[in-house]
């Protein structure tokens, strides 16, 4: 069987003409294999492998998924194998093959060539010529080069003291090695004309080569002082590995965590993180615990360049780190952190990777993304309380590019009062600036979304090429151009979101289909059932949720879960508001629970239970109701057919509500208008999708009242606290 080995392979790959597979797909040998450990993970295994073309010879690292080829003894030193998946990486400036994929052509040969480490030929004689192994029975020779198989990569003048028999390739006899080298003329034809060789003993290739050594220190007790005072060596980011010793990064910090507490059976402690990025492009997030934190914290400040030494890698946590690195830094005690005042222009600020807003459509939940569009809408500031217990202001709106697709983002906590602000002034003038968000989450509730974590950045019209084509691009086609909102549930081929009147939730008869339908409906709110505006609730967390299932009065001031099979001393209250609204075209009963009942009401369920029934503060009720009467709002609304003691009912129920904003709602009427005049009143697509809410309590609506516009006319609008007995209310 004869194969040639990729001459010069080991060469182009050091030199940087050769990165990956897509390059070359080299036939290489393998002239050793020894197993190393990971220090984070003793249990884990990696092996290195030197790799030698015939001629120069390299270190690589085998991925671990393929270690079961070492296992079963396909792959071995002395195996020929070719590299189809492989790639570069640098540590502390040297190049270290990673092979990710091989195919092992022949499991076993002996060493072939005289290979030596760092790409310096070791004889000129066939250097470039190509290396054929052929094997004829027990015997291999070597074409086109006469040489002694030593250790790969040991110098020449480094010769074992031992007498070994020592075939000579292409004399096809064995020359007794002595303890000195000795110098002779090769009579080989092949392999050129009288050139002195020196002669050496035959070692088995069982370790990597070996480096020269530096010559002993004259002063041996001043080794490590000598060390510590040598300049740093500054190596890429993406050079990083456990494998690393001493290095030092130049790197700028492009976000930084808030110092936070935490608990945990190991007890307390204090933690924050920073992100870098360097010259090449690297990026990688360092982590700080306890005095560490408190030691760095202040130290650390975005934008500014650091030389960063002394610190161990661990595997990326990537539930929490986005970052395009499988590495995170753990800074200790020993860490060092300098600041460099000089600036580096060939480190960027920020580096964005920017997905348009319709690649979102087929990204997968929980991802992050880089998206930048024009903010066409935004809506005002809302708290939501959390899971938890927790309330978070919350603030969204509708970002579109040139796709033809917008997208919901949602804004929380300080995002809502800083960034918010400033696009909530931008649109209320007349603007529609660019955004672009770094690193924010897709979610799939109600569609696509995409919301901010802790390590989210928001950049308002910055000074970016693609801000600047998306602005001209807007400027000349985009306000007319219609959008397809990804923030919506999919059905079939997809449904936007539009505005609607209530009189066609009957007329078109919407919710009756297998699907719900989600509208949006600017009205206002004429009445309220108040005798039963929230339920006792179980407040029992269930994880990080709690019940919220109805609960029953025990009579002994307990109160009965039946789902969580407990009592609780105190329940829970939260709303399940009966409104009935009304707009220029006809009227419809809703129902709005918890998250959307706090925004029309101003106060919590459990105050106004209070209020009611605990302060009996009958006049500062009937006030806060008062207040709610005649409000406009931009009602988002899901609504569907549901069977109630064996009828078929509408029942709308309230998703999300705003109140109105008239400079936003104006601007949404004015395209509607052009889009009329265009012809495609199919498309008269709402901005505003948000987050519904999530609810547990049983309730019913009685769906769609149609009535007679002049009977609503002669309602009474007072809406007093005892007006549950109207007429034309519909029963519930």
């Amino acid at each position: 069987m004869e194969v040639s080995l990729t001459a010069g392979a080991i060469g182009k790959i050091m030199s940087g003409e050769v990165k990956t597979e897509a390059d070359m797909m080299p036939v290489l040998q393998v002239t050793e294999l020894k197993q190393l450990k990971a220090y984070q993970d003793p249990t884990r295994e990696r092996f290195r492998m030197g790799l030698s073309d015939g001629t120069h010879l390299h270190q690589g690292m085998l991925a671990t998924d393929l270690n079961d080829l070492i296992k079963q003894g396909t792959l071995q030193s002395g195996s020929i194998v070719r590299l189809t998946h492989f790639g570069v990486h640098v540590v502390q400036t040297r190049r270290i093959i990673i092979v990710r994929q091989l195919e092992v052509i022949k499991p076993n040969s002996d060493i072939i060539g005289r290979s030596v480490p760092g790409g310096k030929l070791n004889d000129q004689r066939g250097a470039d010529s190509g290396i054929t192994l052929t094997t004829t029975g027990s015997e291999q020779r070597v074409s086109g080069v006469s040489q002694v198989n030593n250790e790969p990569g040991r110098s020449n003048a480094a010769i074992s003291p031992q007498v070994d028999q020592r075939p000579v390739f292409g004399t096809g006899s064995s020359v007794p090695a002595s303890t000195t080298p000795s110098t002779r003329v090769d009579s080989n034809p092949s392999a050129g004309h009288g050139v002195p060789r020196q002669d050496h003993a035959r070692d088995p290739p069982t370790s990597y080569p070996r480096q020269p050594q530096p010559p002993p220190p004259m002063y041996a007790n001043r080794g490590p002082v000598v060390r510590n005072e040598a300049p740093p060596r500054i190596i890429p980011i993406n050079a990083l590995s456990p494998y690393s010793g001493r290095w030092t990064i130049k790197a700028r910090v492009t976000n930084k965590a808030a110092l936070k507490q935490y608990s945990n059976p190991r007890g307390e402690g204090k933690v924050f993180n920073f992100d870098l990025l360097d010259a090449d492009g690297g990026e990688i997030r360092v982590t700080c615990f306890n005095a560490v934190a408190d030691q760095f914290f202040d130290q650390i400040v975005v934008g500014n360049l650091y030389l960063i030494s002394r610190g161990s890698l661990r595997p990326a946590q990537k539930n929490f780190n986005h970052l395009p690195n499988d590495y995170e830094i753990m800074l200790d005690n020993a860490s060092t952190i300098k600041q460099c005042y000089e600036e580096d222009a060939a480190i960027p600020r920020q580096q964005f990777h920017f997905r348009t807003i319709g690649d979102i459509e087929s990204m997968e939940n929980n991802s992050i993304i880089d998206v930048i569009g024009i903010v066409s809408s935004i809506s005002p500031t809302v708290t939501i309380t959390r899971k938890n217990g927790t309330a978070t202001p919350k603030r969204s709106l509708q970002l579109k590019d040139m796709s033809g697709r917008s997208v919901e983002l949602t804004m929380w906590g300080n995002f809502c009062n800083a960034e918010g602000q400033r696009l909530q002034n931008l649109c209320d003038s007349g603007e529609f600036p660019v955004l672009a968000v770094k690193a924010g989450r897709i979610s799939e509730f109600n569609g696509k979304t995409v919301s901010t974590i802790g390590s989210s950045q928001l950049f308002i019209d910055p000074d970016f090429v693609e801000a600047h084509k998306l602005k001209d691009w807007f400027e000349r086609e985009g306000k007319s151009v219609p959008c397809i909102s990804l923030s919506r549930e999919f059905s079939g081929s997809g449904r936007v979101d539009v505005r609607k009147t209530i009189s066609q939730i009957k007329d078109e008869k919407l919710g009756t289909s297998e699907k719900p339908d989600w509208i949006t409906v600017s009205a206002t709110i004429i009445y309220m059932k108040v005798e039963n505006f929230c339920y006792t609730a179980c407040p029992i967390m269930n994880g990080d949720r709690q019940c919220s299932k109805k609960v029953t009065d025990n009579g002994d001031g307990t109160w009965r879960c039946e789902k969580c099979d407990k009592s609780v001393d105190e329940c829970d209250y939260r709303y399940i508001l009966q409104l009935q609204i009304q707009d220029h075209t006809d009227l419809t009963w809703v129902t709005a629970f918890q998250e959307a009942g706090e925004e029309i009401m101003g106060i919590s369920a459990k105050d106004l239970y209070y209020v009611k029934y605990e302060h009996n503060d009958e006049e500062k009720f009937e006030d806060i109701i008062r207040k709610v009467a005649f409000t406009k709002y931009i009602f988002k609304l899901k609504v569907k057919e549901e069977t109630f003691s064996d009828e078929q009912r509408v029942k709308a129920t309230v998703v999300k509500v705003d109140k109105l904003n008239y400079s936003s709602d104006t601007r949404t009427i004015l395209d509607a208008m052009d889009k009329l005049r265009t012809g495609d009143a199919s498309s008269l697509s709402i901005n505003i999708n948000a987050e519904g809410s999530h609810y547990n309590a049983d309730a019913v609506n009685t769906g769609t009242g149609s009535r007679d516009p002049s009977s609503v006319q002669r309602r009474d609008f007072s809406l007093h606290a005892h007006q549950s007995g109207q007429s034309g209310q519909s029963k519930t």
